[in-house]
């Protein structure tokens, strides 16, 4: 099954509060997360809805997806070379 319709099914939204994949996917609490994504540090963009400074920040599915995806591959090739 793909990565994105695993997301979808975890997650019910294709609009992801970061709130929600930090701790998981990124390995750090919210406060860092918020930090990173400031500073455009995380590995996938992250982007806010509507102009408020207070307002959260959000991923999108697909973005996410295709970040495992690539994690994955190089994991499979970093594996496939010490194990073959």
């Amino acid at each position: 099954m793909k990565t994105a319709y695993m997301l979808l099914a975890q997650f019910e939204e294709a609009i992801i509060p970061l709130g929600k994949v930090c701790d998981d996917y990124f390995g750090c609490s919210l406060r860092t997360a918020m930090n990173k994504a400031k500073a455009e540090d995380l590995p996938i963009p992250t982007f806010k809805i509507g102009s408020s400074a207070k307002a959260p920040y959000y991923i999108h599915l697909n973005d996410l997806a295709e970040y495992i995806d690539a994690q994955r591959a190089k994991a499979k090739e970093e594996w496939f070379k010490v194990n073959t």
